[in-house]
């Protein structure tokens, strides 16, 4: 075997990529910066980036497998996932107040949101097939490892920059109308996430 990880140079490319660009990670942790400052969206961004490894790893060592074996339990957990995205959006368009709709505060709720989150879920499972060595016994440990290790690390820059700009864009957030038009964004954009994925996933 002469590499852990299948094309390592697409990988690194593959999850900078899918981490950096918007998503409910994403608009959740930038939530926590405007609301709570940088160190703790910072927590809930080691969060993220612990919890979507696990998942990769859980998806590496056989749960890609199960999900593939019954595909309820894959739509099942989409469905939760985009209902519960639709009832935060709807509570960001209403909410007057940062952090009006943001109940992901800590690590430990950042670490477990990976499960009601679609797009984590999607991107777990496609890292999985893609980038973990496979042979003829199975997946090899060391290589559903070094995926998780490299997915858990390249992720902190991505939360790490959500999470500041979070704390940068509360310096111009000093009106009503200015935390309302912010509130509504985010909400537009959870909605947009909402109906990609069940346009690429329907």
């Amino acid at each position: 075997m002469n590499h852990l990880i299948v094309t390592p140079g697409a990988f690194v490319l593959y999850v900078i990529v899918a981490t950096i660009t918007p998503g409910p990670n994403n608009v959740m942790l930038m939530t926590v910066g405007l609301t709570k400052g940088h160190a703790q969206a910072l927590r809930a961004g080691l969060g993220v980036s612990t919890g979507w490894g696990f998942q990769v790893l859980l998806c590496s060592l056989g749960l890609g497998t199960v999900v593939g074996y019954v595909p309820q339990l894959s739509v099942g957990i989409e469905i939760l996932g985009l209902t519960y995205l639709l009832w935060l959006a709807w509570h960001l368009w209403r909410a007057d107040e940062l952090g009006g709709a943001a109940p992901i505060l800590s690590f430990t709720g950042a670490f477990f949101f990976q499960w009601v989150n679609p797009k984590a879920l999607s991107m777990s499972l496609t890292t999985a097939g893609l980038f973990v060595v496979t042979a003829s016994q199975g997946v090899p440990l060391a290589s559903a490892l070094a995926v998780t290790a490299g997915c858990t690390l390249l992720c902190i820059p991505s939360t790490a920059t959500w999470a500041l700009l979070g704390v940068f864009l509360k310096r111009h957030l000093s009106t009503k109308t200015s935390v309302r038009t912010f509130n509504r964004v985010a909400s537009a954009s959870l909605l947009a996430t909402v109906i990609w994925l069940a346009v690429t996933h329907g």
